[in-house]
Protein backbone atom coordinates (compact mmCIF):
# COMPACT_ATOMS: atom_id res chain seq x y z
CA UNK A 1 0.00 0.00 0.00
CA UNK A 2 1.54 3.49 -0.85
CA UNK A 3 0.99 6.91 0.35
CA UNK A 4 1.14 8.24 -3.15
CA UNK A 5 -0.51 11.46 -3.20
CA UNK A 6 -0.90 11.36 0.52
CA UNK A 7 -0.47 14.26 3.07
CA UNK A 8 2.79 14.33 4.65
CA UNK A 9 4.08 11.05 6.26
CA UNK A 10 6.91 10.94 9.16
CA UNK A 11 9.93 9.05 8.59
CA UNK A 12 11.72 8.58 11.74
CA UNK A 13 15.64 6.96 11.71
CA UNK A 14 16.55 5.93 15.48
CA UNK A 15 20.23 6.51 15.31
CA UNK A 16 22.76 8.76 13.50
CA UNK A 17 25.69 6.62 12.53
CA UNK A 18 26.42 5.77 9.25
CA UNK A 19 23.88 4.01 8.26
CA UNK A 20 21.08 6.56 10.06
CA UNK A 21 22.73 9.77 8.66
CA UNK A 22 22.93 8.41 5.15
CA UNK A 23 18.90 7.45 5.18
CA UNK A 24 17.86 10.38 6.46
CA UNK A 25 20.03 12.25 4.49
CA UNK A 26 18.99 10.72 0.87
CA UNK A 27 15.84 10.75 2.24
CA UNK A 28 15.55 14.45 2.71
CA UNK A 29 16.88 15.43 -0.50
CA UNK A 30 14.62 12.87 -2.48
CA UNK A 31 11.39 13.47 -0.69
CA UNK A 32 8.83 16.40 -1.16
CA UNK A 33 8.93 19.03 2.16
CA UNK A 34 5.66 17.43 3.22
CA UNK A 35 7.01 14.86 4.38
CA UNK A 36 9.00 14.91 7.53
CA UNK A 37 12.07 13.51 8.38
CA UNK A 38 13.38 12.95 11.55
CA UNK A 39 16.81 11.95 13.03
CA UNK A 40 16.81 10.59 16.95
CA UNK A 41 20.18 10.26 18.77
CA UNK A 42 21.56 10.29 22.27
CA UNK A 43 24.67 12.36 21.46
CA UNK A 44 25.30 15.84 19.87
CA UNK A 45 28.03 14.85 17.69
CA UNK A 46 28.62 12.35 14.70
CA UNK A 47 32.05 10.24 15.44
CA UNK A 48 33.63 8.96 12.56
CA UNK A 49 34.94 5.59 14.14
CA UNK A 50 37.36 4.31 11.57
CA UNK A 51 39.26 7.28 12.43
CA UNK A 52 39.94 6.22 16.27
CA UNK A 53 43.14 4.10 15.77
CA UNK A 54 43.98 7.02 14.15
CA UNK A 55 43.51 9.35 16.93
CA UNK A 56 45.22 6.77 19.35
CA UNK A 57 48.18 7.55 17.57
CA UNK A 58 47.99 11.37 17.58
CA UNK A 59 47.23 11.43 13.66
CA UNK A 60 44.04 13.04 14.57
CA UNK A 61 42.82 15.26 16.74
CA UNK A 62 39.00 14.93 18.10
CA UNK A 63 37.32 17.59 16.07
CA UNK A 64 38.92 16.40 12.99
CA UNK A 65 36.25 13.06 13.23
CA UNK A 66 33.31 14.88 14.72
CA UNK A 67 30.62 17.32 13.49
CA UNK A 68 27.13 18.41 15.04
CA UNK A 69 24.34 16.40 14.41
CA UNK A 70 22.57 19.84 14.27
CA UNK A 71 24.43 20.74 11.04
CA UNK A 72 21.60 18.28 9.73
CA UNK A 73 18.87 21.01 10.28
CA UNK A 74 20.44 23.45 8.07
CA UNK A 75 19.45 20.61 5.18
CA UNK A 76 15.65 20.35 6.66
CA UNK A 77 16.28 16.61 8.67
CA UNK A 78 14.66 17.46 12.22
CA UNK A 79 16.79 16.31 14.76
CA UNK A 80 16.13 15.16 18.17
CA UNK A 81 18.56 14.46 21.10
CA UNK A 82 17.26 11.85 23.37
CA UNK A 83 17.71 8.45 24.38
CA UNK A 84 15.47 5.68 22.64
CA UNK A 85 13.69 3.99 25.55
CA UNK A 86 11.11 1.80 23.39
CA UNK A 87 9.93 0.57 20.18
CA UNK A 88 6.03 0.04 19.45
CA UNK A 89 5.90 -1.18 15.77
CA UNK A 90 2.50 -2.26 15.78
CA UNK A 91 1.38 1.19 17.11
CA UNK A 92 4.01 2.68 14.93
CA UNK A 93 5.16 5.29 18.14
CA UNK A 94 8.94 4.91 19.52
CA UNK A 95 9.44 6.02 23.16
CA UNK A 96 12.27 8.59 23.90
CA UNK A 97 13.59 10.60 26.90
CA UNK A 98 12.10 13.86 25.36
CA UNK A 99 8.23 11.95 25.22
CA UNK A 100 6.58 9.54 22.62
CA UNK A 101 6.85 9.86 18.53
CA UNK A 102 4.66 8.60 16.29
CA UNK A 103 6.11 7.91 12.90
CA UNK A 104 4.86 6.44 9.52
CA UNK A 105 7.81 4.81 8.55
CA UNK A 106 11.18 3.68 11.11
CA UNK A 107 14.14 2.98 10.16
CA UNK A 108 16.45 1.41 13.52
CA UNK A 109 19.93 2.36 13.17
CA UNK A 110 20.66 2.28 16.90
CA UNK A 111 23.87 0.23 16.09
CA UNK A 112 25.33 -2.31 18.52
CA UNK A 113 26.10 -1.06 22.63
CA UNK A 114 29.75 -1.66 24.12
CA UNK A 115 29.08 -3.67 27.18
CA UNK A 116 32.30 -3.33 29.33
CA UNK A 117 30.52 -4.60 32.28
CA UNK A 118 29.89 -8.09 30.50
CA UNK A 119 33.77 -8.58 30.98
CA UNK A 120 34.53 -8.54 35.28
CA UNK A 121 37.70 -6.03 35.36
CA UNK A 122 37.25 -4.83 31.75
CA UNK A 123 36.61 -1.31 32.55
CA UNK A 124 38.95 -0.87 35.66
CA UNK A 125 41.86 -2.77 33.39
CA UNK A 126 41.35 -2.44 29.79
CA UNK A 127 41.55 1.18 27.73
CA UNK A 128 38.51 0.47 25.68
CA UNK A 129 39.75 0.94 21.41
CA UNK A 130 35.78 1.51 20.34
CA UNK A 131 35.60 4.80 22.55
CA UNK A 132 37.48 8.37 21.55
CA UNK A 133 38.07 8.65 25.52
CA UNK A 134 39.44 5.10 24.79
CA UNK A 135 41.41 6.29 21.94
CA UNK A 136 42.80 9.22 23.68
CA UNK A 137 43.53 7.50 26.91
CA UNK A 138 45.71 4.72 24.90
CA UNK A 139 47.57 8.19 23.23
CA UNK A 140 48.67 9.08 26.72
CA UNK A 141 49.50 5.70 27.96
CA UNK A 142 51.49 4.20 24.39
CA UNK A 143 54.54 7.14 24.18
CA UNK A 144 55.48 6.26 28.03
CA UNK A 145 54.97 2.82 28.28
CA UNK A 146 58.23 0.71 30.00
CA UNK A 147 56.85 -2.58 29.82
CA UNK A 148 57.72 -5.32 27.72
CA UNK A 149 54.42 -6.49 26.30
CA UNK A 150 50.91 -4.61 24.61
CA UNK A 151 48.14 -6.90 25.02
CA UNK A 152 45.12 -6.54 22.44
CA UNK A 153 41.91 -8.34 23.60
CA UNK A 154 38.93 -8.87 21.81
CA UNK A 155 36.07 -9.78 24.15
CA UNK A 156 33.80 -12.08 22.65
CA UNK A 157 32.01 -12.00 19.08
CA UNK A 158 30.15 -10.57 17.33
CA UNK A 159 31.82 -6.30 16.98
CA UNK A 160 32.21 -4.16 14.87
CA UNK A 161 34.40 -3.66 12.36
CA UNK A 162 36.45 -6.67 12.43
CA UNK A 163 39.36 -5.29 11.26
CA UNK A 164 40.09 -2.76 13.52
CA UNK A 165 41.73 -4.64 16.36
CA UNK A 166 44.21 -6.34 13.98
CA UNK A 167 44.35 -2.73 12.79
CA UNK A 168 45.43 -1.76 16.27
CA UNK A 169 47.80 -4.30 16.46
CA UNK A 170 49.78 -3.39 13.28
CA UNK A 171 49.78 0.70 14.27
CA UNK A 172 50.85 -0.07 18.04
CA UNK A 173 53.79 -2.30 16.82
CA UNK A 174 54.89 0.20 13.89
CA UNK A 175 54.62 2.63 16.99
CA UNK A 176 56.51 1.09 19.41
CA UNK A 177 59.31 0.32 16.55
CA UNK A 178 59.47 4.23 15.40
CA UNK A 179 59.77 5.02 19.03
CA UNK A 180 62.69 2.25 19.47
CA UNK A 181 60.51 0.70 22.36
CA UNK A 182 62.05 -3.43 22.78
CA UNK A 183 57.89 -4.00 23.80
CA UNK A 184 55.98 -7.19 21.99
CA UNK A 185 52.36 -7.15 20.80
CA UNK A 186 50.26 -9.94 21.34
CA UNK A 187 46.59 -10.32 20.65
CA UNK A 188 44.21 -12.53 22.08
CA UNK A 189 40.69 -13.64 20.25
CA UNK A 190 37.77 -16.09 20.43
CA UNK A 191 37.79 -16.05 16.69
CA UNK A 192 39.94 -19.27 14.78
CA UNK A 193 41.45 -16.86 12.96
CA UNK A 194 41.09 -12.82 12.36
CA UNK A 195 38.16 -11.85 10.61
CA UNK A 196 36.30 -15.51 10.44
CA UNK A 197 33.46 -14.17 8.22
CA UNK A 198 35.86 -13.31 4.91
CA UNK A 199 36.91 -16.60 5.08
CA UNK A 200 39.62 -18.65 6.09
CA UNK A 201 41.76 -17.66 3.02
CA UNK A 202 41.76 -14.03 3.93
CA UNK A 203 42.34 -15.13 8.16
CA UNK A 204 45.24 -17.12 7.12
CA UNK A 205 46.53 -14.28 4.73
CA UNK A 206 46.22 -11.59 7.38
CA UNK A 207 47.83 -14.12 9.97
CA UNK A 208 50.86 -13.89 7.84
CA UNK A 209 50.95 -10.67 7.84
CA UNK A 210 50.81 -10.06 11.81
CA UNK A 211 53.34 -12.85 12.32
CA UNK A 212 55.49 -11.21 9.52
CA UNK A 213 55.65 -8.03 12.03
CA UNK A 214 56.37 -10.05 15.39
CA UNK A 215 52.58 -9.85 16.40
CA UNK A 216 51.67 -12.90 18.44
CA UNK A 217 47.92 -14.15 18.05
CA UNK A 218 45.86 -16.61 20.21
CA UNK A 219 42.87 -18.04 18.53
CA UNK A 220 40.37 -19.67 20.18
CA UNK A 221 40.89 -17.66 23.55
CA UNK A 222 37.66 -16.64 25.19
CA UNK A 223 37.97 -13.96 28.42
CA UNK A 224 36.29 -14.91 31.53
CA UNK A 225 37.38 -11.88 33.73
CA UNK A 226 40.56 -10.05 34.20
CA UNK A 227 42.09 -9.31 37.64
CA UNK A 228 43.70 -5.87 37.64
CA UNK A 229 45.20 -6.67 40.97
CA UNK A 230 47.80 -9.14 39.78
CA UNK A 231 47.37 -8.15 36.32
CA UNK A 232 46.01 -11.22 34.73
CA UNK A 233 43.70 -12.16 31.99
CA UNK A 234 41.79 -15.36 32.60
CA UNK A 235 40.21 -17.72 29.57
CA UNK A 236 37.39 -20.23 29.72
CA UNK A 237 40.33 -22.85 28.48
CA UNK A 238 42.22 -22.41 31.74
CA UNK A 239 44.61 -20.30 30.86
CA UNK A 240 46.06 -17.34 32.76
CA UNK A 241 48.01 -14.58 31.19
CA UNK A 242 49.81 -11.86 32.54
CA UNK A 243 49.42 -7.87 31.09
CA UNK A 244 51.19 -4.58 31.43
CA UNK A 245 49.55 -2.59 28.83
CA UNK A 246 45.70 -3.68 28.29
CA UNK A 247 44.01 -2.34 24.88
CA UNK A 248 40.39 -4.24 25.02
CA UNK A 249 37.28 -5.08 22.46
CA UNK A 250 34.57 -4.84 24.74
CA UNK A 251 31.42 -7.04 24.08
CA UNK A 252 29.30 -5.80 22.11
CA UNK A 253 25.05 -6.25 22.31
CA UNK A 254 21.99 -4.66 20.81
CA UNK A 255 20.58 -1.82 22.84
CA UNK A 256 17.81 -2.42 25.54
CA UNK A 257 14.68 -0.67 23.89
CA UNK A 258 15.92 -3.34 20.46
CA UNK A 259 15.42 -6.11 22.60
CA UNK A 260 13.22 -5.36 24.83
CA UNK A 261 10.86 -4.59 22.09
CA UNK A 262 10.27 -7.89 20.65
CA UNK A 263 12.53 -6.78 17.45
CA UNK A 264 15.65 -9.74 17.96
CA UNK A 265 15.72 -13.28 17.83
CA UNK A 266 17.80 -15.72 18.99
CA UNK A 267 20.61 -14.23 18.18
CA UNK A 268 20.31 -11.02 20.16
CA UNK A 269 19.82 -9.05 17.24
CA UNK A 270 17.01 -8.02 14.72
CA UNK A 271 16.55 -10.70 12.19
CA UNK A 272 15.90 -8.20 8.85
CA UNK A 273 15.08 -9.58 4.80
CA UNK A 274 18.88 -9.73 4.00
CA UNK A 275 18.21 -7.48 0.28
CA UNK A 276 15.31 -4.81 1.73
CA UNK A 277 16.48 -4.82 5.22
CA UNK A 278 12.69 -4.88 6.10
CA UNK A 279 11.86 -6.40 9.67
CA UNK A 280 8.38 -8.43 10.02
CA UNK A 281 6.74 -5.27 10.72
CA UNK A 282 5.27 -3.21 7.76
CA UNK A 283 7.61 0.08 6.95
CA UNK A 284 9.68 -0.59 10.02
CA UNK A 285 13.09 -1.59 8.63
CA UNK A 286 16.71 -2.18 10.66
CA UNK A 287 19.93 -2.02 9.20
CA UNK A 288 23.85 -1.70 10.02
CA UNK A 289 25.04 -3.46 13.60
CA UNK A 290 21.80 -4.02 14.78
CA UNK A 291 21.39 -6.33 12.66
CA UNK A 292 21.69 -10.36 11.94
CA UNK A 293 22.02 -10.88 8.53
CA UNK A 294 23.06 -14.79 8.04
CA UNK A 295 25.73 -15.58 4.91
CA UNK A 296 26.74 -19.28 3.73
CA UNK A 297 29.25 -21.17 5.99
CA UNK A 298 27.22 -20.53 9.11
CA UNK A 299 28.29 -17.03 9.79
CA UNK A 300 26.68 -13.43 9.94
CA UNK A 301 27.59 -10.55 7.84
CA UNK A 302 29.97 -8.68 9.61
CA UNK A 303 29.33 -5.46 11.49
CA UNK A 304 30.81 -2.97 9.32
CA UNK A 305 30.20 0.83 8.40
CA UNK A 306 30.43 0.08 4.90
CA UNK A 307 27.28 -2.34 5.10
CA UNK A 308 25.46 -0.14 6.50
CA UNK A 309 26.33 2.75 4.22
CA UNK A 310 25.20 0.54 1.17
CA UNK A 311 22.09 -0.61 3.43
CA UNK A 312 21.12 2.98 4.04
CA UNK A 313 21.00 3.74 0.24
CA UNK A 314 18.75 0.81 -0.16
CA UNK A 315 16.32 1.40 2.67
CA UNK A 316 16.06 5.36 1.63
CA UNK A 317 15.28 4.60 -1.65
CA UNK A 318 12.47 2.74 -1.25
CA UNK A 319 10.87 4.47 1.31
CA UNK A 320 11.08 7.20 -1.43
CA UNK A 321 9.60 4.51 -4.22
CA UNK A 322 6.80 3.49 -1.85
CA UNK A 323 5.88 7.41 -1.26
CA UNK A 324 6.03 7.45 -5.08
CA UNK A 325 3.50 4.96 -5.27
CA UNK A 326 6.16 2.66 -7.11
CA UNK A 327 7.47 -0.94 -6.31
CA UNK A 328 10.76 -1.07 -4.71
CA UNK A 329 13.06 -2.42 -6.89
CA UNK A 330 16.57 -1.55 -4.55
CA UNK A 331 18.10 -4.30 -3.03
CA UNK A 332 21.35 -4.93 -1.28
CA UNK A 333 23.84 -6.92 -2.85
CA UNK A 334 26.40 -7.87 0.30
CA UNK A 335 29.49 -6.41 -0.96
CA UNK A 336 31.63 -4.05 0.98
CA UNK A 337 35.56 -3.55 1.26
CA UNK A 338 37.91 -2.84 4.46
CA UNK A 339 41.16 -0.87 4.42
CA UNK A 340 43.45 -2.10 6.88
CA UNK A 341 46.24 0.33 8.36
CA UNK A 342 49.66 -1.65 8.61
CA UNK A 343 51.47 1.59 10.19
CA UNK A 344 54.34 3.39 8.34
CA UNK A 345 52.02 5.15 5.55
CA UNK A 346 50.93 1.66 3.97
CA UNK A 347 47.45 -0.47 4.22
CA UNK A 348 46.48 -3.84 3.03
CA UNK A 349 43.08 -3.60 1.05
CA UNK A 350 39.64 -6.34 1.37
CA UNK A 351 37.21 -6.00 -1.14
CA UNK A 352 34.38 -9.20 -1.79
CA UNK A 353 31.38 -10.29 -1.82
CA UNK A 354 29.88 -11.68 1.01
CA UNK A 355 26.57 -12.97 -0.41
CA UNK A 356 28.05 -14.96 -2.29
CA UNK A 357 26.48 -18.67 -1.76
CA UNK A 358 29.29 -20.63 -2.11
CA UNK A 359 30.17 -18.28 0.82
CA UNK A 360 31.92 -15.02 0.98
CA UNK A 361 34.68 -14.06 -2.20
CA UNK A 362 36.82 -11.56 -0.43
CA UNK A 363 40.22 -10.82 -1.94
CA UNK A 364 43.16 -9.46 0.53
CA UNK A 365 45.51 -7.11 -1.23
CA UNK A 366 49.07 -6.79 -0.39
CA UNK A 367 49.94 -3.58 1.92
CA UNK A 368 50.72 -0.76 -0.48
CA UNK A 369 51.05 3.25 0.47
CA UNK A 370 47.78 3.74 -2.50
CA UNK A 371 45.40 2.13 0.02
CA UNK A 372 46.13 4.41 2.71
CA UNK A 373 45.93 6.94 0.87
CA UNK A 374 42.68 5.88 -0.45
CA UNK A 375 41.92 5.23 3.39
CA UNK A 376 42.88 8.95 4.17
CA UNK A 377 40.68 10.18 0.84
CA UNK A 378 37.74 8.41 2.13
CA UNK A 379 37.30 9.92 5.10
CA UNK A 380 37.69 13.44 4.07
CA UNK A 381 35.02 12.91 1.56
CA UNK A 382 32.63 10.80 3.56
CA UNK A 383 32.64 13.73 6.20
CA UNK A 384 32.32 16.71 3.62
CA UNK A 385 29.67 14.68 1.45
CA UNK A 386 27.37 14.08 4.72
CA UNK A 387 27.89 17.45 6.52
Amino acid sequence: MSSHGAAGKTVLVLGAGVGGLVTASILRRRLPKRHRVVVVDRERHFHFQPAYPWVMLGHREPDDIRRPLRILEKKGIEVLEAEVLGLDPAKKTVATSQGARPFDYLVIALGADLAEEKVPGFKESALNLYTLAGALRIRERLPRFQGKKVTLLISSTPFRCPAAPYEAAFLVRDFLQANRSPAAVEVYTPEPFPMPAAGPAVGRALLEMLRARGIEVHTEHKVTDIAQADGRISFDNGTKVPYELLIGVPPHGAPRAARESGLVDGSGWIPVDPRTLATRHERVYALGDITSIPIAGGKSLPKAGVFAHHQAEVVAENIVADLRGLSSTREFDGRGWCAIEMGSGRAAFGSGNFYDQAGPKVNLYSPARHWHWFKTAFEKWWLWKWF
